[in-house]
């Protein structure tokens, strides 16, 4: 239960504003919880899979440079 008055399905995401200093979260059984914040950007946001980028040429670039194995690679 998040501020006493929205309840969270198990696996799903609760997205909240900037609008306040503070907030609440009330478990029923044992949970795991990630907290994220930050400033805002104010720039676009393109996402795909496990990429977020300005735009979808940029995606489109990432997934090319991924599929080029131009990321590295894990040695054994």
């Amino acid at each position: 239960m998040v501020n006493g008055k929205e309840k969270i399905p198990t696996d799903h995401l609760a997205l909240m504003t900037n609008e306040s200093e503070s907030f609440e979260i009330e478990a029923s059984d044992d949970t795991f919880v990630l907290v994220l914040s930050d400033k805002l950007i104010n720039e676009s946001i393109a996402a795909q899979g496990p990429f977020v980028m300005n735009t979808k040429q940029e995606l489109k670039e990432t997934f090319n440079d991924f599929n080029e194995y131009k990321f590295g690679s894990l040695e054994d």
